[in-house]
Parts: structure tokens; sequence; C-alpha cells
């Protein structure tokens, strides 16, 4: 006779074998599929000069840049194991984009595989909750929580939202963030089940699958402060799939997130901080645009994840908004229809309304009701949200392939309908990749989707040309962006003016250019004016007027000598 309990252990030895067989292949299809990115440069104008190339603190691998990472607030942002990330790369590859690219590409493709590890666990987690005494079913059902658990994975790893957050280097945060956060999560789902069915108040003091579960939620926030909204989620996943909340109380629920809850709420404080200064400031944004405008894009990522087309590196913040606007009040009926229809669904099938609810909530801290930037969303915002989003649609997929599997006619087109599904986000992925290629072909990009929309994509591509040396192109970019921006009644007016005064010194055009630096002494008060004076009078000198060239200079040097 053979032994039933040899029998469960090879099935198990054989269940790790096969799981870090797909860990392996889901690591490399991801890693492939996103490798184009690596001939692809740093983007100058959007972040990766401050944060890279300029940024001398991450150019050397020494206790003071230990320091300065951890103790210091640079460009508006905390985030002290991303410069250190970024300083390990310069050690190795110096200024050479390759290699940062490379560490995305790879952090990328390890998420892929750990989601792909999170999903089966939890799928594990609620058939051992239903299925405490009989082990057949559990090991059965190991075959439909894989396959739903790999498509996940895929859905999430290979589709064009995620190409913001991996082939832009300054992204690091998002990618070394879920690094962390993915353990930090299956380290949560180990001490659930280490505690048992009813564990004590403070039973998770004692636990150093808890405290393993802080520790990577500490380092995920010294990222990016993306999961602050972690015990939370942790909360949902209490109530489904964990099914917690019938065999434990609230009380203990409770304490054990109060860890988690600190370190969060010292993390945001500081976040808050850093950001103060570039906030937006309510004239521009009232609080109610600032919740439509939330709305609008809760249900635009979701439209992006069904239709990933158009998509673009720059969302332009539209300011103050109007409710009754269909493109605002839309989206908050469709919010309230998906929310009530998830409801009703909660006895029958709890996923959908546990999925809804993550994906709310780690989409909570970029919704803007701290607008610390002009834009009002970007793709990188779903990096995080596109985790429960891309698990239900897995299982939905599944779900319908185990139903018709009795019939070929009917089960074929749906296996053929994922296939090309899959397919169709890898083509997508790759076009996405190639805007990210420079400078130029990002900001072209922002420009096809939304054509003389925003005055700040044009300034963007003009000056990618004027780095480059192409003037002559820079030039019309510069005067739509100026007429644009004119329409608009942009404060900044004098920014673009002085860029174009520039362009137009090197194509020679030094009557328009000193135009341009009039107009921008005009429409700026700031200490900043010396460099219009400063400039202008180097014009005035090479047309030999040295008359109105020490004008300038003097003037420059007096608001210089009054700072």
């Amino acid at each position: 006779m053979s032994d039933p309990g040899r029998k469960i252990t090879e099935n198990n030895g054989n269940i790790r074998t096969v799981k870090l067989a797909a860990f392996i292949v889901i690591v490399l299809v991801t890693f492939l599929c996103f490798a184009p990115d690596l001939r692809n440069g740093f983007v100058y104008t959007w972040d990766d000069a401050g944060y890279i190339v300029e940024n001398e603190h991450i150019k050397s691998l020494s206790f003071e840049t230990l320091s300065w990472a951890f103790f210091s607030v640079y460009a508006n942002y905390w985030a002290p194991l991303t410069w250190l990330s970024l300083s390990l790369d310069h050690a190795f590859w110096g200024l050479n984009p390759l290699g940062y690219h490379l560490t995305n590409n790879i952090l990328h493709a390890l998420n892929a595989g750990l989601f792909f590890l999170l999903s089966l666990q939890l799928l594990q987690s609620y058939a051992t909750v239903h299925h405490t005494e009989d082990k057949r079913t559990f090991l059965y059902s190991f075959n439909h929580a894989f396959y739903c658990s790999l498509l996940a994975a895929l859905f999430f790893a290979i589709h064009p939202l995620r190409v913001e957050s991996v082939a832009w280097a300054t992204e690091r945060k998002d990618v070394l963030s879920l690094f962390f956060g993915i353990p930090a999560v299956m380290a949560y789902i180990k001490y659930t089940e280490s505690v048992g069915k009813r564990p004590g108040t403070l039973t998770f003091a004692l636990s150093p699958h808890y405290w393993f579960a802080v520790a990577l939620c500490c380092l995920s926030l010294m990222c990016k402060p993306t999961l602050v909204t972690l015990p939370l989620a942790l909360l949902v996943l209490d109530w489904f799939p964990l099914k917690r909340m019938q065999r434990t109380t609230a009380k203990t629920l409770l304490a054990e997130k109060v860890v988690f809850l600190l370190f969060a709420g010292v993390i945001s404080a500081i976040v808050i901080t850093a950001h103060e200064q570039t906030a937006m400031p309510f004239t521009e944004s009232d609080v109610l645009s600032r919740v439509l405008i939330a709305f609008k894009s809760i249900m635009h990522y979701l439209w992006f994840m069904l239709w990933p087309l158009n998509l673009s590196p720059f969302y332009l913040h539209p300011g103050n908004v109007r409710f009754f606007s269909l493109e605002y009040t839309v989206p908050v009926f469709l919010f309230l229809i998906i929310t009530a229809y998830s409801a009703l669904l909660t006895k029958r099938k709890p996923v959908f309304m546990a999925a809804w609810s993550i994906y709310l909530i780690t989409l909570l801290p970029t919704l803007g009701s701290a607008q610390a930037s002009n834009f009002a969303m970007a793709d990188r915002f779903t990096y995080v949200p596109s985790l429960p989003l891309s698990m239900m649609a897995a299982l939905c997929l599944t779900s319908a392939v185990v139903r018709l599997s009795g019939s070929r006619v009917k089960a074929v087109p749906v296996l053929s309908g994922i296939v090309l599904l899959l397919l169709a986000n890898t083509y997508l992925t790759v076009r996405q990749i190639s805007f990210w290629e420079n400078d130029v072909t990002l900001w072209s990009r922002a420009i096809e989707v939304k054509p003389h929309f925003s005055g700040r994509t044009y300034f963007m591509r003009g000056t990618s040309y004027a780095m480059r040396g192409e003037y002559e192109k820079a030039l019309p970019d510069m005067n739509e962006a100026i007429a644009i921006a004119g329409r608009k009644k942009n404060s900044r007016m004098h920014d673009l003016y002085l860029e174009r005064a520039r362009i137009l010194t090197h194509l020679r055009d030094y009557n328009g250019a000193i135009d341009d630096y009039t107009k921008a002494l005009l429409s700026d008060s700031s200490p900043k004016r010396s460099v219009y004076y400063w400039e202008r009078g180097q014009l005035y000198k090479e047309q030999g007027i040295p008359s109105l060239a020490n004008e300038d200079f003097r003037s420059a040097a007096t608001i210089n000598g009054n700072r």
C-alpha cells in the first residue's frame, strides 16, 4: 500500500519545483520584454539630469553619501534607499545610462516573479482556510491557483502602463519600493498563518514574521512613500481572502497595524514637509477641483488598463474645474456604480470588493489631495494599484477557462484570446519603450497624444532640441509654447522668453533676442532679472552698443549686490 503522507510530501516537493521554474520563466520573459530600453539614454529634461547626471551626492560611495541620503531632502524628495541604489549604479557604471536601465529592468522582472509568488500564496491561504481538513482538495486546487497567479504576474509585468516606472531611470523609486513591498505582504501572510486561528492581542509582538514584514515595509517607504496606505490594504486582506475577521478580534487586527501606521505616519510627515515649497496653491486648484480630478484619474487609469492606447508622459493639471461638466461628472457616477456593484456582490463574490478596495487604497497617495506638481495623473502611479486589478482579471479569465474546460470548442477561443492579449500588451509595451529613448522622442510623443494643448510639452521639446544644438527645430516649438502660455495667461512667461532669447542668439537674430530679454524683464520681478540684464548686455556689447551694454551690466550688478 502507498503511504499517503509520503505522497503529500512528494507532491509538495513537486510544487516547490514548479513554483521555482515559473518564477524564473516570469522573470526572464519580463526582462526580455523590457530589454529594448537598454538602448535608451537619460531624459535630461525630465528629472534624470537633476536626480542622476548633476547629482554630485550620488557620485561616491562613502559615509558622507550615507549621511546625506538619510538626513537630507534633495529635489524636494526624501528617498534614502533610492539615492543609495543610484549611487551604487554610479560606482559601477559612471554616467552610462545602460547600467541604470539594467538595474530598473532587473528589479521590475523580480517584482513580476515576486507577485506571482504572492498571488499563489494568497490563493493557497484562501484554499487552506476553506479546506483545512481535506488535503486532497488543497492539492487539487493548486493547478488553478498556479495558472491564475502566472497570468496575474504577466498581466502586471507586461503592460504599457509599466513602462514609465521601468524605462525612466529616475523612477527607480517605483521598482525598488515594490521590491521590498511585495515581500512585506508575503511576510505578513506568513505571520497570519503562524499565529493560528485565535491569536492574542499582542501575539504579533513575539512573531519574527511580523517584524520582518514591518522591516520590509519600512525599507519600501524609504524608496518611495507609495505604500503608506499598506496597513489599510492589509486590513482588506484580513477580511478577504484571509478571512481573519471571522476568527480574530477587531482589537487584535487593529493592534497589529499600529506599528505599520507609526512608520507610515512619520514618513508621510517628512514627505509632506519636503513637498511644501512645490505644492500647488488652492487658488490654482481648489478642494472640489482636486476631488473631481481624483475621480477622473481613478476611472482613467481603469480605462488605460483595459485599453492602453494614447499613453502620455505628461497629463497637464487643468487647475480649477467645474462639477457640471461631463468630463468630471461621468467618472463620479461610474465610480459609484462600480462601488455599488462590488458591494452587492460582497456575499457571493467578495473578491471584487477586495480588489476594488485595495486598488483605491494604494492609489490614494497619488490622487493629488496635496497637489505637488503640475500634472493631474501619471502612468507610474499605477505601478502598485495595478496589482489587485491584474489578479482580478486573471481570476475572471481562469475561472472562465475552468468552466468551459469540458467543451474544447468554447475553451479554445478563450485561451486564444488570453494569448492574443498578452502578445498585444507585449507589442504596446515595446512600442511605449521607444518613446523613452531620449528627450525629443519623449516630448514628441506627448505632443502627438495632445497637440497644441500644453505649452510645457512644446517648451520641453524645444529645450531638448536646443540642448542638441538643433536651434532651427527648437524655435518653432518655443514659439508654440509661448503662444499657448500667452492664451492661458501663464505666470512664468519670463522663463519662456529667456529660453527663446537664447535660441535666437544662437541663430544670430540679435534683435529678436533683445526683444525677448526685454519681455522677460517686464514679466518678472524676481532677482533672476539680473540674468536677463547680463545676457542682454552681452548682446548689446557684441552689437557695438557699449552704452546700453554697460547700463545692463550695472543693473545686473545692482540686483546681485542687493541679494
